[in-house]
């Protein structure tokens, strides 16, 4: 993703409105803040309408549901608001519905999570999800973001299920509550936002200087890497830390460093 110094006026006002990603400008400025709009209408959307579905008809009507919504432009009015990817209403649902199995405790919740095997069927979905991006099938990158997010969903099921139970984790799942680990992810959506203008100043910088391929490439990793994650835990500071939880807010990346 790269930052553009280049827009208009009305680019400048589809952002501030959290529209861009339902207009052509949706990737000018920082291309990235394009899944800002997306959530932004994602949180009127949820308890306006999949909320109540939920409460009324149940978990699986709300995911048929979700994804009918977030389908029908593509299919039934040529691809409207294709920028916005509405289906990102059915992956967020995804999430609602493995956060309901994990933690529920009706019984038929319980049974399901209890008699399916999530790890397995995280990796098969996984599996399909890298298979439907390939190119030559031609598919729409709905399709290979669906399996994508029904493999997380079963994963968070089967992590939430260890940890309820108070199993030890498989090592690989470990990695996952290590400090840095824990450390990186409390900022990871200020890394994902604002990577795309710290890489392309640093590849600018260093296209000004005489430099061989070999050395430009290793500089650019270790530049762009190293300036990314410094801006982003300032930004993360300043921007998204004050509006988050105070039981997160509790968790300090500074306290799960040390």
């Amino acid at each position: 993703m790269h930052f553009s110094p280049y827009f208009s006026f009305i680019d400048l006002v589809h952002h501030l409105l959290l529209i861009h990603n339902l207009s052509d400008s949706y990737l000018s400025i920082n291309p990235p803040l394009w899944t800002v709009g997306t959530e932004w209408q994602l949180y009127f959307l949820f308890p306006l309408l999949l909320i109540p579905v939920w409460r009324r008809f149940g978990l699986l009507s709300t995911l048929i549901i979700a994804f009918a919504i977030g389908l029908a432009p593509l299919y039934l009015l040529n691809g409207l608001f294709d920028s916005a990817s509405p289906w990102f209403i059915g992956l967020f649902a995804f999430g609602m519905a493995a956060a309901e199995i994990g933690f529920s405790q009706k019984s038929k919740l319980i049974k399901l999570r209890n008699s399916l095997p999530w790890d397995k069927l995280a990796i098969i979905f996984t599996v399909v999800a890298f298979f439907t991006e390939w190119r030559r099938l031609g598919l729409h990158i709905w399709i290979s973001e669906f399996f994508f997010g029904l493999a997380t969903a079963c994963f968070f099921i089967f992590y939430t299920k260890l940890v309820i139970d108070g199993k030890k984790l498989p090592r690989i799942l470990q990695i996952f509550e290590h400090p840095l680990a824990i450390a990186l992810g409390a900022f990871s959506y200020s890394l994902y936002l604002t990577h795309g203008p710290v890489i392309t100043l640093v590849r600018r910088f260093l296209l000004s200087l005489d430099i061989s391929p070999t050395t430009f490439a290793v500089s650019l990793y270790l530049l762009g890497i190293g300036g990314s994650l410094v801006f982003a835990y300032l930004f993360y500071l300043v921007f998204e830390r004050p509006f988050i939880s105070s039981f997160l807010k509790k968790r300090k990346v500074k306290d799960a460093v040390s």
